[in-house]
């Protein structure tokens, strides 16, 4: 025991908490990090109060993330556009790369053990490879006449994938040991506009921002068109993806949101969830083994946990 004015207290270490108590409805007031003044805080936005990095003057719109074991990279979209390496540990700018005169708008990035690759929403479309250790330019991809605006990356051993915002929509295969174009996937008549990848070990899926959406799913080998999910007359546009062993999941910019669950080995519908009327735009997507993750294009934002396996929301 300790002791305050004289009365016994119990030590911190003695102290136990009720595990059926309702926790995460109480709040912690007297703090100083609060979300708004004179606002109390909720045991989850606590635990996410960790840290944040803020950009200096005119290092605005950060559209791209990824990240490693000790780093986040964001992407920028300014002109130049911006690479800006934030510490983990500290979530401070740890370095940072400047595009060149005439390289702007960073709208997708992706990352290897030794390089960032991004990509640069240009006339022609522009892939950055960016040395880790320096933060300078190692090599540079440039697209042909016309394949214009990188919207989308992803990458395997070998290669780093380029979703281009083509009519129609093209996906170019690029060696990362040249830089240069490998192959390229260009879709049919309607199949426009590539704003999503994601990759397994034999195929590309591409994300189209079409009515009705498309993903296409692209095999490595031959960079043409294996299978094409289709959605709904209603379900258009999209504009992120992931995926997992047997699923790719596709996060629609429809109102209201909606993720669609993708077998791969069919290409068809497994299962919809579909947001509240009120859940405007899937603005944000990732995964793990149990939930799909939906990021929501609200004010103020939202951030929806949906489990694979019952299909419903999680709060």
């Amino acid at each position: 025991m300790i002791y305050i004015n004289g009365v016994a207290k119990p030590k911190l270490s003695d102290l136990q908490i009720d595990a059926d108590k309702d926790w995460q409805n109480h709040t912690l007031t007297n703090i100083k990090k609060a979300v708004a003044a004179g606002q109390p805080l909720t045991i989850e936005q606590m635990l996410a109060l960790v840290g944040y990095w803020t950009g200096e003057a005119g290092e605005v719109n950060c559209c791209a993330l990824t990240q490693d074991a000790d780093y986040v990279y964001a992407g920028l979209v300014t002109s130049p556009a911006k690479v800006i390496q934030i510490a983990k540990s500290t979530m401070t700018t740890s370095a940072t790369w400047t595009a060149e005169a005439g390289e702007n708008n960073c709208s997708a990035l992706t990352q290897d053990a030794d390089y960032v690759y991004a990509g640069l929403s240009t006339s022609p479309a522009k892939v950055i490879q960016i040395d880790k250790s320096t933060m300078t330019t190692s090599a540079t991809w440039t697209g042909e006449a016309g394949e214009n605006n990188c919207f989308a990356l992803t990458q395997d051993a070998d290669y780093v994938y380029a979703g281009i915002g083509t009519i129609p929509a093209k996906v170019i295969k690029i060696a990362k040991s040249t830089m240069t174009t490998s192959a390229t996937w260009t879709g049919e008549a309607g199949e426009d506009r590539c704003y999503a990848l994601t990759q397994d070990a034999d195929y590309v899926y591409a994300g189209l921002e079409t009515s009705s959406a498309k993903v296409i799913k692209i095999a490595k080998s031959t960079m043409t068109t294996s299978a094409t999910w289709t959605g709904e007359a209603s379900e258009v546009n999209c504009r992120l993806l992931t995926e997992d062993a047997d699923y790719v999941y596709a996060g629609l910019e429809t109102i209201p949101a909606k993720v669609i669950k993708i077998d791969k080995s069919t290409m068809t519908t497994s299962a919809t969830w579909t947001g509240e009327a009120s859940d405007e735009y899937c603005s944000g997507l990732t995964q793990d083994a149990d939930y799909v993750y939906a990021g929501i294009g609200t004010s103020p934002a939202k951030v929806i946990k949906i489990d694979n396996r019952l299909r419903v929301p999680q709060f």
